[in-house]
């Protein structure tokens, strides 16, 4: 069974998708619109603008992820991008974790109907502009589950670039509301200077009164910064790290994943891309990729295909890459199934 355990909304916008939404939204943004010939762009010529190009960084990265949110032009256009998000998802996997961002999703929508996200009480944030957004996302999974019958969860993630702790703690007592119709929390987020994996107190203090209604928690760690940032993650007790394969610079790192029993999900696509020095130190060190890496150290790991759109990539794309590193295919989905039912409570069918 073909579960992807790490993938994300924003990027999982797909050039199809979004000429789509462009077409019936009639944005007319110059990323979907070519104003000289007054047509909306095809998926085919959208598609450079949407994917890193060859030796891209975490910058290149960031800006596919902007142009793909210059169509968040509305809570319906956003809706009717999850749906398609969720319907490629399903037609990709056999079973999936899809993670929103819905603080930055929420801010992007109010700036581009012409608002300053900073100008609106945390409040009115929280209740008239990131609820219906989390509302629809949900509705549209129901929908593609419904459809599809493929096993699907949204999982909510909060960035560490931490703009406003007033907006995220707002954010916070909304979501906790709707915690049965979410699988667990993510901190995420990309970040410039000497800590690129921070974790805010006034940050971790929000994680900590979610956690009351949706313990489930994920970090990214040990992808931009090395095992240290691991090891300050495991102090929070997640039960899954984002990528983690830089635990595979220190042997007391990986012994304390073992010993908690936590869960890597790695991409093989996206570390390729971001950190692709690392990974090769790493290769060179430990006579095989990551991944195999770590499944020989005893660590429990999953297989994400992170941001499909911008890194050119599928998680059926993902397991051909896994299968030809040498992965032990049968245990990772051993390990993906133990991770689905520690994160719903229920086993899948065999």
């Amino acid at each position: 069974m073909h579960l992807d355990l790490h993938r994300h909304l924003e990027g999982s916008h797909s050039p199809e998708a979004l000429a789509e939404v462009a077409r019936t939204f009639d944005i007319r943004d110059p990323v979907f619109f070519d104003a000289a010939a007054q047509r909306f762009r095809t998926a085919d010529e959208l598609r450079p603008a949407l994917t890193m190009p060859p030796g891209g960084d975490a910058q290149a990265f960031y800006d596919c992820i902007v142009k793909a949110r210059a169509a968040y032009v509305s809570v319906d256009a956003i809706a009717a991008l999850a749906r398609h998000a969720f319907r490629e998802a399903a037609a990709d996997t056999d079973g999936f974790e899809l993670r929103i961002s819905l603080f930055s999703m929420t801010r992007t929508l109010i700036d581009q109907q012409g608002g300053r996200w900073r100008d609106v009480a945390p409040t009115v944030f929280a209740e008239q502009h990131a609820r219906p957004i989390l509302l629809a996302v949900l509705a549209a999974r129901d929908e593609v589950h419904a459809a599809t019958g493929v096993p699907m969860v949204v999982r909510l993630g909060l960035s560490r670039t931490f703009e406003s702790e007033p907006h995220y703690r707002a954010l916070g007592d909304m979501v906790v509301e709707h915690a049965t119709r979410l699988v667990g929390l993510d901190v995420l987020g990309i970040v410039s200077g000497p800590d690129r994996e921070p974790l805010p107190p006034a940050m971790v203090d929000i994680l900590q009164r979610m956690r009351r209604h949706l313990p489930d928690l994920t970090i990214h760690a040990g992808e931009l910064a090395g095992a240290d940032s691991v090891d300050r993650t495991l102090a929070l007790d997640p039960r899954g790290i984002g990528h983690g394969v830089r635990s595979l610079d220190s042997d007391a790192t990986i012994a304390r994943l073992v010993d908690a029993g936590v869960t890597l999900e790695v991409c093989p696509t996206s570390n390729h891309l971001l950190i692709p020095d690392e990974v090769a130190a790493i290769t060179r060190a430990r006579g095989a990729a990551p991944l195999p890496a770590l499944q020989r150290a005893g660590v429990h790991c999953v297989l994400g295909s992170d941001d499909p759109t911008p890194m050119d990539t599928t998680f059926r794309r993902e397991l051909d890459l896994a299968r030809a590193a040498g992965v032990d295919l049968a245990r990772l989905e051993a390990d993906a199934r133990r991770r689905w039912a520690e994160m719903t409570g229920a086993a899948l069918p065999a």
